[in-house]
């Protein structure tokens, strides 16, 4: 690792910007997947977020497909801007703050069909690098209510766009098919009334109702 040695030697400054922390971030905004962003981080790496639609991405691997997901197949076309960077050397944390834009208009499996409507959303990670100089841990501070707000996946102070695209589904008898995407695979159902009285899951119901 070049940037490593480099900076042991005295010829960068030590607080510097690990280079695979600053690659890991451009590769992972714009869409590039595990694959690319696989060289810049350990193979386990760890991610976390206090955010709804990555409570259970636990893996910089999982994040990096999901991002894949968001920037390339919902929101073809989409940019970002690294509005700023540090790293701190004592902590080895390098922190990055930048500014995500697209637009939804792909169909993207458990997302609602494309709004056509636009986000512009501010978020900030923070990234450990080991010795190596590879990122071994990122933590994402995001307000994800407020960009899933903006593109209409979830009004605000409002029925979730999930809930709602499941009732409409069901009621509309399209099924577990249609209706698997907007709830877990094991949700639960429960009704004090005789014909429903075997029916305990989502899935039985929305077939039932189909």
């Amino acid at each position: 690792h070049s940037a490593w040695a480099a900076a042991q030697v005295g010829w960068t400054p030590p607080n510097s910007m690990p280079a695979d922390a600053a690659h890991l971030f451009h590769a992972c905004e714009s869409g590039k997947g595990w694959e690319e962003c696989r060289h810049y981080c350990t193979h386990n790496a760890s991610f976390d977020a206090q955010a709804e639609p990555l409570k259970d991405i636990k893996t910089m691997h999982g994040y990096a497909e999901w991002m894949k997901g968001i920037a390339v197949v919902a929101m073809p076309g989409s940019s970002y801007e690294l509005n700023a960077h540090s790293f701190d050397p004592e902590t080895r944390t390098a922190t990055f703050f930048g500014t995500f834009r697209g637009t939804h208009t792909g169909h993207l499996h458990g997302f609602p069909d494309p709004t056509h409507k636009s986000m512009e959303t501010q978020y900030v990670y923070s990234m450990h690098v080991n010795v190596q100089g590879k990122v071994n841990g990122i933590t994402k501070v995001w307000h994800s209510a407020w960009a899933a707000a903006q593109v209409g996946w979830t009004p605000p102070s409002s029925v979730p766009a999930y809930a709602e695209h499941l009732f409409h589904a069901c009621e509309s008898g399209k099924g577990w098919r249609e209706c698997s995407r907007y709830c877990t695979h094991d949700a639960a159902f429960s009704a004090q009334a005789e014909p429903l009285k075997g029916i305990s899951t989502v899935y039985a119901y929305t077939e039932w109702m189909k």
